[in-house]
């Protein structure tokens, strides 16, 4: 097992988050007066006027049961792209650490470093669009905090060898994000089935392809309690209104 704890940036470790009105009461009430909510409604055919479950309880406990992942284990986020900055909050400190990728790739991994002052190193994938396990082991300096693999990848649609991505999540000292947006459409297992092997791994998934559920932004990301701990501990109060979360149980409930 890998020390999760020693590459979390030390501001992170120290941060209070907010608590907001829903993190502080665990019943239920028809009355909220800490939260400052309208109590007469809304507009709406059907009210919005509460403030959402900010850790979306009920949806993870769904979404365990199909994907065989303890709800603890669960992050979800206003689409993949929340989690992909998240972790560059929790684990690269501005101006010193730096993200390994292989181009070609999904953009949101430079442009999250870029938003966040992070060098890249790139390794590009080879001629057959195959990972250059050699060169990137190479290249994963300790300063290199995130390694991005996104199988099956975009834009060269391939999902890359199992094994190879395997063994660069064992041999990495830092988070291995394994971006699964279109897992559904590929032959290959997912690696949600190493979580419990490696601490060090994070698996995102999406609603927005398979499921056609794109306009709903929401993603997941899959990982070891403590690295779920420190997604939460960062992200917004309220970033899965209550709307997603309900369209969400009522697509899994309608899982053919």
């Amino acid at each position: 097992m890998k020390e999760i704890e020693a590459w979390v940036r030390p501001n992170i470790k120290a941060l209070k988050p907010y608590a907001s009105a829903r993190d502080e009461f665990k019943g239920e009430a028809s009355v909220y007066l800490d939260a400052n909510e309208n109590s007469f409604g809304s507009p709406l055919p059907q009210n919005y006027n509460r403030y959402p479950d900010p850790l979306q309880k009920e949806l993870k406990e769904k979404i365990s049961r199909v994907k065989g992942v303890p709800p603890q284990n669960i992050f979800l986020g206003n689409g993949s792209d929340e989690a992909i900055d998240l972790l560059f909050r929790v684990f690269c400190e501005p101006a010193q650490d730096k993200v390994l990728i292989c181009p070609p790739t999904y953009g949101m991994y430079e442009v999250s470093a870029h938003i966040h002052n992070v060098d890249i190193v790139r390794v590009n994938l080879l001629p057959g669009f195959e990972l250059d396990v050699e060169q990137i082991l190479e290249s994963l300096t300790p300063s290199v905090k995130l390694l991005f693999i996104c199988s099956p990848n975009n834009p060269t649609a391939n999902s890359f060898h199992a094994d190879d991505v395997e063994l660069l999540v064992q041999k990495f000292n830092g988070i291995v994000v394994i971006d699964e947006a279109y897992i559904n459409y590929s032959r290959q297992k997912s690696a949600i089935r190493w979580l419990t092997e490696y601490d060090n791994l994070v698996v995102l998934q999406t609603f927005s392809k398979a499921w056609g559920l794109a306009a709903l932004r929401l993603g997941m990301a899959f990982a070891s309690e403590t690295i779920i701990h420190y997604l939460n501990k960062v992200k917004p109060p309220y970033n899965i209104n209550i709307a997603t979360q309900q369209y969400a149980l009522e697509a899994l409930d309608n899982i053919q």
